[in-house]
């Protein structure tokens, strides 16, 4: 099982992935932060990307968050990155 910290931006126009400077993913969901809503559309949009199995490990009620997914995080990496350049 593969680790990774994010930081989750809710209520965007559309749905995106950005690599930052330091290595870490800003992923933009359109869900608000309501009910679970922008966590439940975060694993969603994970697994259309990587066709991985996503949890949300740490950070439930946060905009930052480490998320666990089947595989290695080279490969896991690798799909957001070259999907969303």
């Amino acid at each position: 099982m593969g680790k990774l910290k994010i930081r989750v931006k809710p209520k965007a126009s559309k749905n995106k992935v950005e690599r930052m400077v330091d290595g870490t993913f800003k992923i933009w969901v359109k869900s608000p932060s309501i009910k679970g809503k922008a966590n439940k559309e975060l694993i969603s949009f994970l697994r259309y990307i990587t066709g991985k199995t996503v949890n949300i490990i740490c950070g439930l009620t946060s905009k930052n968050k480490i998320i666990e997914f089947e595989g290695r995080e080279e490969g896991f990496i690798k799909k957001l990155d070259k999907r969303y350049k």
